[in-house]
């Protein structure tokens, strides 16, 4: 008696499209392939009779796609996220001190205070 209720419940929201329930059977599925971390839903389409649902993990966007009718993965792709290296902090000190370096030598040089040149 039990599973029974269970069961219906889930046949009716299959039936019923509903972005939340495909939602939780992609992040199902991607915890299946051992992505069970940093599962974040960033978006959920209904093309058709299928659902694709965008989900951001650590480096990579998950594309499942999900039968409406069966509630079965129809395709799935994972790609790596392509991030633009960004200047760390450390780099950027680094270049700004070389530069007030090298400026500051040239200024002592033009005053005639620093002879090593």
């Amino acid at each position: 008696m039990s599973s029974e209720p269970e069961q219906e419940t889930t046949l009716q929201q299959v039936d019923k499209p509903d972005a939340e329930h495909f939602t939780s059977l992609a992040e199902d599925f991607l915890k299946k392939l051992g992505y069970k971390r940093g599962l974040h839903p960033t978006k959920a389409t209904l093309e058709g009779e299928k659902y694709i649902i965008e989900m951001e993990l650590k480096r990579r966007t998950a594309n499942v796609q999900i039968d409406t009718k069966t509630g079965a993965v129809r395709e799935f792709e994972i790609q790596e996220k392509v991030t633009e290296p960004v200047l760390s902090r450390r780099k950027l000190l680094l270049i700004f001190s070389i530069s007030a370096s090298v400026v500051t030598l040239v200024i002592l040089k033009l005053l005639g205070i620093l002879s090593l040149f």
